[in-house]
Formats: structure tokens, sequence, C-alpha cells
């Protein structure tokens, strides 16, 4: 049975490793790095099944997988550069950052060409999803790699995978940032959709039964959300405008390379932006129903 490390312990990384502790078929503790040391440590004081490395190195030479978990690229190609430091000749590494599609195929070039092999592994669900192991993740790269991985995602730390067996890293990568854009294209209209109601005067409870029979799924619970007026507060575990302005900035990126206009992207994006100057980068994504209120002549809170 595999020794697995865990690097990176923000919020849905801690949840997630947790989850792993406790649910997958491991015979020694989970090791844990982060940058501030003390997190791992009272992470690791939780529970027997987890252990707090002394350094990167630590975590790195005494694993067969290396899972990552970062806020940015930035943080993944150091920790990659810093792992390395060390023989990773057979290791596999598990990238489950969200990265540019670009950085993961750099990262996976660094590790081959050391002998280890790397998979990458973005996540779909944010923080509450992933403490009732809910998330769903995505596994692109060598089969043999994802082999030895699988057993510790579905019904460990996921409820579902979709598996990009033997294709290119960078596919993994951009199904994330296409998925999201789907994703905050919904809200985004759903946002709208509510502001209309409320000026038109159909009543919230009626656009509620609407999406309930029509939209079952996330959209339900999300416009529960905006009409309780939960979207502003900065307590909740919804995805922050911050998250939602790096990925729209990467899918930007990837449709101005390949010539394609993306309308509700820029909208989106404006709107995001508007709460990211008011309201900072913690404020939540579906905070911008209030920026869509305020730009309709509504009060940004629904109170």
């Amino acid at each position: 049975m595999p020794l697995i490390a865990w690097i990176g312990l923000g919020s849905i990384g801690e949840a997630i490793c947790k989850n792993l502790a406790q649910h997958a078929p491991l015979e020694e503790p989970v090791v844990v790095w982060n940058r501030t040391m003390e997190k791992a440590e009272s992470l690791a004081a939780t529970s027997d099944r987890i252990e707090a490395a002394k350094s990167l190195a630590d975590a790195v030479s005494r694993a067969d997988i290396v899972c990552l978990c970062l806020a940015d690229d930035a943080a993944v190609s150091c920790v990659v550069d810093e792992a390395t430091q060390v023989s990773v000749a057979g290791k596999l590494f598990v990238d489950l950052s969200t990265v540019h599609p670009d950085t993961d195929q750099a990262q996976a070039d660094k590790v081959q060409s050391l002998g280890a092999a790397f998979i990458a592994c973005p996540i779909f669900g944010g923080v509450a999803l992933a403490i009732e192991r809910q998330i769903t993740l995505v596994l692109a790269g060598p089969s043999d790699g994802i082999a030895r991985f699988e057993p510790f995602t579905k019904d460990v730390i996921c409820k579902d995978t979709i598996k990009l067996a033997d294709q290119p890293l960078r596919e993994a990568g951009m199904l994330k940032l296409v998925g999201n854009f789907v994703r905050f294209s919904a809200i985004e209209v759903l946002c709208e959709a509510s502001v209309l109601s409320e000026k038109i005067g159909l009543p919230k409870e009626t656009l509620a039964k609407f999406v309930g029979a029509m939209i079952p799924g996330p959209s339900a619970g999300q416009l529960a959300m905006l009409h309780s007026g939960a979207y502003s507060d900065l307590t909740t575990s919804i995805a922050p405008i911050s998250m939602a302005l790096k990925e729209n900035s990467y899918l930007n990126d990837l449709a101005e390379r390949n010539g394609v206009k993306l309308r509700a992207l820029d909208t989106v994006t404006a709107h995001a932006e508007r709460v990211n100057e008011m309201r900072g980068p913690n404020a939540k994504l579906l905070a911008i129903y209030g920026s869509i209120r305020e730009e309709n002549g509504l009060p940004f809170e629904n109170s």
C-alpha cells in the first residue's frame, strides 16, 4: 500500500486531505506539508492517521504518491522545483490545483525527466462539497498513473471521476475552465433573471418553482441563497471572487489565442471585477447578484 504525501492545506485541500486520511485504505498515515507549518501540525494533532512532515523534502522523499493542492501556478511551480531536489524516481505526482492548462504540462515535463509520473486532477465543486465527498475529479495523464491513484478517489474523497486516460494533461485543465465557464455563466443568468423578476413584479417564490422544476440541481440552491441574502456573507464556503477571476483570466487567454470571442465571459468577469473592487477578493462568486442589482437601480443587499 503506497504512502501518500499531501502538499497544501488551503480550505479545500484540508477538507480533501481529512477525507483521504479517514476513508482511504492506507496502512500508513497521510504525511502533510504546508508552507505555514503550524497548519500542518494542527491538522496532524486531530488524527493519528495524519502526520506532519518536517519539511517538503521529508514529505516527498518518504511518499510514493505526492498530491498537490496549491493556490496558483506560481505555488505549483515553486513546490515542484523544491520537491525535485530529492530523488523522485518512481513516484507519482497528482496535481489537484486549479492552474492554467499549460502549467501542468510544464511541471510534468520536469518530474518525468527525473523518472516520476504526473497526472492532472482538477476539482469540480467547492469546500462544502469536498467536506461531504461530493466533488468530481478529472483525471488526465498516463493510464498507469491514473490506475495508481484511482483507489483513493471515488467514495474516498469524491463522488465521481472523469477519466481522460492517456490524453494530454492540458485536456483536464481545459475541461476545468470550460466547465466552470458553463457554471459561472449559469449563475450570471440566474442572477439576472432574479433581478428581472423583482423589477417586473414576478414573485421570487414563483421563479423558485420554475427553477426547481426545470433546472434541478445546484441552481435551486443557488437561487435560494440569492433570495436569502447569503450571497453577501463572507463566512460561507461558496467560491470566492478571486478564484473566479483567476479562472476567467486563464479561459480568456485560451480564447484569445484561438480567436474566440466569449461575450458571456466578458459579462461575468465585469461583474466579478466590480464585486472584487467593492467587497474584496474573499467576496463570494454569488455576490455578482449585488452588482447586477445595483446596475439596475436596486440596492446591493436584498434584505
